[in-house]
Order: structure tokens, then C-alpha cells, then sequence
């Protein structure tokens, strides 16, 4: 019978726990860290929920869930560790902050403890435990993905078309669009226009005057959605023909101005889910919940661990391995980790823009995005 419990933060005590015994299967202790008060409490409720959502179907998986408190700072992540360390738990979903992930990765990992983040994105944390060797898995996007997805996309619908790459000079925006730049270089592709704007401006006409006077057909913006929306509006009021593509920023609440039809965008594959969620998001419905947030993915985390707690025999293979070697079928479908856990999967799907719902873009539809004339 699963036993479920908040842990209040325990300090960290060198030399206080052993290491995690071997599991085995039917014996999984799960431990989920996720904020429990703040701006990102309602992120953490997504993954409790998401959890219990599962364990109704799937009863007496999982041998207990333990929870404890991410408050996204540095001792957090350390005094989160030391509690999930003292609670026994075999693995550790959550750590949704990347400072407190940081901390917490070289005492779990000391521990034999794996930890399964679905948010964090940096690059940099995937580098670390490569070369530091912690028990590390990303179900998150790997951040530098956006770029080669968007890359990707350029080539295969913009290729033969006058394009331009825009930022709002943001770290984000900036970083963004020069590494799309670099990518299509590289393989022989150049933009005919690269510029930046000032961003929260209620119109865009020098924008695009410059764009126009560029005679691109095509933008790919780094910015936010509201700054998108109020360039396409401005164009419009030109009379100047553009279709637009962005990020993972697009991927908000829509404002005052609409984004037209038919813009596409690069999201997380959490953020826009395919028909493999189907029965997640039935499930969710079920229970008076939308699938939205961090469901989905936190759903995809319990069917991992539900998967190898019930098909592993971790005597021969031990948990983490089981997690690295085992193709996975989830709600954010095929899941499967390389040798320094990170998901082989992309992380980021296309979009497009219907009705104000962004959709995944379609084969069919992508092909006739591809042929249309400038």
C-alpha cells in the first residue's frame, strides 16, 4: 500500500546515510522534489498530481512516494538531498530549478540515487555529469536542441525561400537565433537578413521597413510571443507578406494581439503533445485536470519508474542502468536515454499556429508549407 508523506527539509549531516541498497522490483521508493510554497508551487502540484493520476490506475507500484521541498536555491537542493537521502528513496524525480539541481546531484550521486529532472534545460548540467559521472536523466529538452530543431526546419521549409533572423537582444533571444545562424552556415545556408528590435513596443514600423526593404518573405523570431504578434500586425498594416517562425517562447498565453494562423513554432514536445498522450490525458480528464504544465511529463516520468519497477530485476542490473538500457513507451512517447542520460529522443517538436492553438505540424502539412511560393 503506497504511503505517501512531505518531508520537512532535514540538514545535511556528512556521513549520516549509507548507500542505496540494490532494488528490486515491486520495492521502488520514489522520491519527488518540487516546490511546495512560492511562484512555482503550482509546477510542483503538476507533478504530485501527475504521480497520484498514475498510481490510481497502476496501484501498488511503487512501494511509497516521498516528497520534499525544492525552493530552487543551492542549500535547498543540498538539504532536499540530504532528506531524500534519509528517507531511502531509490530515485528522485523533480529538482525543477537548476541551481538546486546542481547541488543535489554530487550527494545523490555519492548515493547511487538517480535523478530524473523534467525541466531544467541547461546544457551545462548534462556536461557536468558527463564528466563527473552523477546519475543524471533529462526528460527536459536539452536546451541547445531549439536551435538544431529550428535549424532543422529553416532547411527543410525555408530553404529556397528570402528569410531573416530577428532577436529582441535578450541572453535567451541572442543566444537563440545566432546559434540558428551558425547552424544553417555551416551547412551552406544564409540568411538574407539578420537584425535585432527593442522589445514590449506597441508597434514595429522601422522593423519592418528594414525587413521589407531586405525583400524577405520569412522571419524567424527570438523573442516572445506579444513581440511576434505586434511585428505580424505591423506587417500586415504595411501590406508586407511575411510568414513567421519562433521558439520556446512562443509557447505563452496569448495577449491583446493575436498571432496569425499558420505561424510556426519550435516547442517542447511536452508543451504540444501527440496522440501517444492520449491516454494521459483521458486519465487527467478523469480526474477533473487538464493536461497541462508539467503533467504530461511528469506522467511520462511515473510510466518510466512504473516500467522498471515492475519488469527490472534490479539484482542483475541495478536501477540506473535499467533507466539507461530500456526503450520506454510514455505519454511523451518513445523514451530512451544514452550513456550520460540524456534523452535520444528530440526534446522539441514543430508546431503551427490553428484557430489559436498551436498543433503539431504534420507531414502532410509540412511538405505544403515547403511548397508554397515566396
Amino acid at each position: 500500500m503506497t504511503v505517501r508523506s512531505a518531508l520537512s527539509v532535514l540538514p545535511l549531516v556528512l556521513g549520516l546515510c549509507l548507500a542505496a541498497a540494490p532494488v528490486r522490483a515491486g520495492s521502488l521508493h520514489v522520491g519527488l522534489v518540487i516546490p511546495q510554497e512560492g511562484q512555482f508551487k503550482p509546477l510542483g502540484d503538476h507533478v504530485r498530481q501527475a504521480f497520484e493520476v498514475w498510481e490510481t490506475a497502476n496501484p501498488n507500484v511503487f512501494e511509497d512516494i516521498v516528497e520534499g521541498d525544492d525552493s530552487c536555491s543551492e542549500q535547498a537542493g543540498a538539504d532536499a538531498a540530504a532528506a531524500m537521502i534519509e528517507a531511502g528513496v531509490n530515485v528522485v524525480v523533480g529538482f525543477l530549478c537548476t541551481e538546486s539541481l546542481a547541488a543535489a546531484l554530487p550527494l545523490l550521486s555519492a548515493e547511487n540515487i538517480p535523478v530524473i529532472t523534467l525541466t531544467v534545460r541547461a546544457d551545462i548540467i548534462g556536461e557536468e555529469a558527463a564528466r563527473l559521472g552523477w546519475t543524471f536523466f533529462r526528460l527536459a529538452p536539452r536546451a541547445g536542441s531549439e536551435a538544431e530543431i529550428a535549424s532543422d526546419a529553416i532547411l527543410r521549409l525555408w530553404a529556397d525561400k528570402s528569410f531573416a533572423l530577428i532577436e529582441d537582444g535578450a541572453i535567451s533571444g541572442r543566444e537563440l537565433v545566432e546559434a540558428i545562424r551558425v547552424n544553417l552556415e555551416n551547412r551552406g545556408l544564409k540568411p538574407n537578413f539578420v537584425d535585432n528590435y527593442r522589445p514590449g513596443q506597441a508597434t514595429q514600423p522601422s522593423l519592418v521597413r528594414r525587413l521589407k526593404a531586405a525583400g524577405v518573405s520569412r522571419v524567424f523570431v527570438g523573442g516572445e510571443r506579444s513581440d511576434m504578434a505586434v511585428i505580424a500586425a505591423e506587417a500586415a498594416r504595411q501590406g508586407v507578406a511575411l510568414k513567421f517562425m519562433g521558439g520556446d517562447q512562443l509557447h505563452a498565453p496569448q495577449g491583446e494581439v493575436p498571432l496569425p494562423d499558420g505561424t510556426i513554432a519550435v516547442l517542447a514536445a511536452g508543451a504540444t503533445p501527440g496522440p501517444e498522450a492520449e491516454a494521459a490525458r483521458i486519465a487527467f480528464e478523469d480526474h477533473g485536470l487538464i493536461a497541462e504544465g508539467l503533467r504530461i511529463p511528469a506522467y511520462a516520468a511515473a510510466e518510466i519508474l512504473g516500467t522498471v519497477a515492475t519488469r527490472m530485476d534490479y539484482s542483475e542490473t541495478g536501477l540506473e542502468q535499467a533507466l539507461r538500457t530500456t526503450t520506454f513507451s510514455t505519454a511523451l512517447g518513445r523514451v530512451t536515454f544514452d550513456e550520460n542520460g540524456e534523452r535520444r529522443e528530440p526534446g522539441f517538436v514543430l508546431a503551427v499556429l490553428k484557430d489559436g492553438e498551436f498543433t503539431r505540424l504534420s507531414i502532410e502539412e509540412s511538405a505544403r508549407i515547403a511548397g508554397e511560393s515566396q
